[in-house]
């Protein structure tokens, strides 16, 4: 038997015993740790306080099964030591002192950039794992304990410096201040490493939120929820640069509003932030796709939630961010996909329309000149605090939902019934020789995807009969989210090559795409 994450939680739980550690975890895009470093040290909050470093370099274990990887566990031993050049140390030492420690996290609770993880630490005389240490956290119930506690092997590591201040309010909370600057190394790999956290140290979780909050003025802080050993384990698996898409969400049955909201909410969030991280340092398109993904679930999910819950942060200060990720994405769209299948159906015949492969291959260009502009123009919007504050703010308003609030048994499936009508009354009457078509084929677009995004959340909290109609509502408007979706791309694309300095040949390809669009739209109704 391989005992899960909840079950380790219940374990501890069971016995009274659950040392927890609660933090927020911030991503600093874009930035390098010595300006990261700087402007921290010069916040308000921190400028007057001692701060302390440390070299840290944590050795992660596991079998080579998978055991903890597969209970959402991380082991690792961690030597502490002063950085070079810190008071203290002589200067002709040749080795700086080390002390260890032993550490055994749960993957806990927590949405979004918090986390509440049960947490087991040991100190060590040497860097060797301490097995009757371990016997004393909840891994030592599994039936399997012994055999594979003789498996465990290093796997990967961290090494970075840390800076931290400690900040004492006077509620009397304590919150401690992390800056981690170094990398990450997993089989033969490596990957930067900055980030900032936020850890609890007494008091109330809404210290850490005011804390997340006063230093989201001043730094550009992305809310993250993957730790250390996920990365590592991420790099391990050649994914660490992969895009984050959408999590399948542990729901109970007959969940109530505040319930749904924290799962799937928090985990659009965190779909929206770590891609964005991602697209500060990777030109991958699909990284661009799916934080706007986690936005369009966001944005549908506030929308499905909205009567239960208290109204959201404001937003206005985002708006140029998402319009800028919408430009990306569709420059990279016409681009990668729409140029990709219509450029040969275009051209027809290399050798007989040579200014017509001339014509593509400029369009091409145009794109990825426009594209490059485009996200050279997204990497300054994450790196101004005044966007991204935004972001912490969704993130701090995430964390204090109420527990539970009340609502009918059918609350989600009547309000999901009444967008499936609506969608069908807009296809009904989207009429393609109409100058309107377009509109109404857009505004059946966005409820397409408010019903597929609304649905997924929903069906895993609903019986059969009635999760069974939602996968069916999901599946339909997915399709028609995907065939909407074709004829704005060609639409798009067209739009994009018909600018006002556009030769004749671009608006020519231009003129293609867009006949392309409406007879595709028009073929598409008609059936």
């Amino acid at each position: 038997m391989v005992a899960n994450a909840a079950t380790i939680e219940q374990m501890s739980a069971s016995e009274g015993i659950v040392p927890q550690e609660i933090e927020l975890k911030f991503a600093l895009a874009g930035w390098r740790a010595e300006q990261a470093l700087q402007r921290l040290s010069q916040h308000p909050l921190l400028r007057r306080r001692k701060r302390q470093q440390q070299r840290l370099i944590n050795r992660y274990y596991d079998t080579p099964d998978g055991w903890l990887r597969q209970q959402r566990c991380a082991l690792r031993i961690r030597a502490i030591e002063p950085p070079p050049g810190a008071a203290g140390v002589p200067s002709g030492a040749a080795r700086p002192v080390r002390t260890y420690e032993q550490t055994l996290k749960t993957a806990g609770s927590g949405h979004g950039a918090l986390s509440v993880r049960g947490e087991w630490t040991a100190p060590l005389r040497r860097p060797a794992l301490d097995e009757a240490a371990l016997r004393s956290t909840p891994l030592a119930q599994d039936p399997a304990f012994d055999t594979q506690v003789r498996a465990l092997q290093p796997v990967h590591e961290t090494r970075c410096v840390r800076t931290t201040w400690v900040v004492r309010s006077r509620d009397g909370s304590v919150v401690e201040v992390a800056l981690d600057a170094g990398d990450i190394r997993a089989a033969g790999r490596r990957a930067p490493l900055l980030e900032l956290e936020l850890e609890l140290l007494r008091g109330d979780a809404d210290a850490l939120i005011a804390m997340a909050e006063a230093l989201a003025q001043h730094l550009p802080l992305l809310p993250a929820r993957i730790s250390k050993a996920e990365q590592a384990q991420r790099l391990a698996d050649g994914t660490h640069d992969a895009p984050i898409t959408a999590r399948a969400l542990d729901l109970p049955r007959a969940a109530d509003p505040a319930c749904v909201a924290r799962a799937a909410l928090g985990d659009a969030l965190g779909q929206l932030c770590d891609n964005l991280a991602l697209a500060a340092r990777s030109d991958a398109p699909e990284a661009i796709h799916q934080a706007r993904v986690g936005w369009r679930r966001w944005r549908s999910l506030l929308r499905l939630l909205r009567p239960w819950l208290p109204p959201p942060p404001a937003m206005q200060a985002l708006r140029p961010l998402l319009d800028t990720l919408g430009t990306v994405r569709d420059l990279d769209v016409a681009r990668t996909e729409t140029l990709a299948e219509w450029g040969p159906l275009y051209v027809e015949d290399e050798s007989a329309h040579p200014e017509r492969v001339r014509a593509v291959e400029r369009a091409q260009q145009q794109l990825a000149r426009g594209a490059h502009q485009a996200r050279r123009a997204l990497r300054a919007q994450l790196g101004d605090p005044a966007i991204t504050a935004a972001l912490v703010a969704c993130a701090a308003w995430l964390q204090q939902l109420p527990a539970q609030v009340d609502a009918d048994p059918d609350w989600g499936i009547e309000r999901l019934a009444r967008w499936h009508a609506r969608l069908q009354r807009h296809l009904r009457t989207a009429d393609p020789a109409q100058p309107g078509a377009a509109e109404a084929l857009h505004e059946a677009r966005l409820l397409a995807k408010r019903l597929r995004y609304g649905s997924e959340a929903l069906s895993p909290t609903l019986p059969g009969r009635a999760a069974r109609r939602l996968q069916r509502w999901q599946r339909d408007a997915r399709g028609w989210q995907t065939r909407i979706g074709r004829w704005r791309d060609l639409l798009r694309a067209a739009q994009l090559l018909e600018g006002p300095r556009a030769a004749p040949p671009s608006r020519a390809l231009a003129a293609f795409l867009r006949g392309a669009a409406v007879a595709g739209q028009r073929a598409e109704i008609a059936a």
